[in-house]
């Protein structure tokens, strides 16, 4: 006669449905922080693009200006002027801002305000010191990623320009 041995484990494979939810809980978990960092970062990257859209519009400003002292210093009138830059085609064309708001879209306000003998800062020569401050200032309302209006940021930008001798 033949004897089988049945061979009983209590170690037998697999999850419990305990181990699976629990599982499933930290994989959601990880899931949702990762979702709401990519909303962060996409409000990151908005921001960032309308400070770099900010600038580019300060120094193309300051640096036509400087090119205008260049060539005729005693045109360059103080004053201030603003003006209203469009938000599509920035650098495409010599100028996309005009001195009225522009309707229909997000712009940006550019303010330059030029400034005969600013006390002397970054003046040099002989009395009476003859040099002329430009402030560039854009500001503009970035986008949040929810679609609302953000906080209002400022980029000012300052050059100190004389005549040449």
């Amino acid at each position: 006669m033949t004897t089988r041995r049945t061979r009983t484990t209590s170690d037998e494979r697999g999850f419990t449905l305990a181990e699976a939810l629990v599982a499933t809980l930290i994989i959601l978990v990880g899931l949702v922080a990762v979702a709401i960092g990519f909303q962060y970062a996409t409000s990151g990257v908005a921001t960032a693009r309308g400070e770099t859209v900010a600038v580019f519009l300060a120094e193309q400003r300051l640096e036509a200006l400087e090119s205008a002292a260049i060539a005729n210093y005693d045109g360059l009138a103080a004053g201030t002027t603003i003006e209203h830059c469009q938000t599509s085609n920035i650098g495409a064309t010599g100028s996309n801002c005009q001195s009225t708001a522009i309707s229909g879209t997000a712009s940006y306000q550019r303010t330059t305000t030029i400034t005969n003998n600013p006390g002397g800062t970054g003046c040099t020569g002989v009395a009476p010191f003859l040099c002329k401050r430009i402030r560039v200032s854009v500001t503009d309302r970035t986008l949040t990623a929810q679609g609302d209006l953000g906080q209002t940021r400022t980029v000012d930008l300052v050059a100190v320009v004389a005549p040449r001798n």
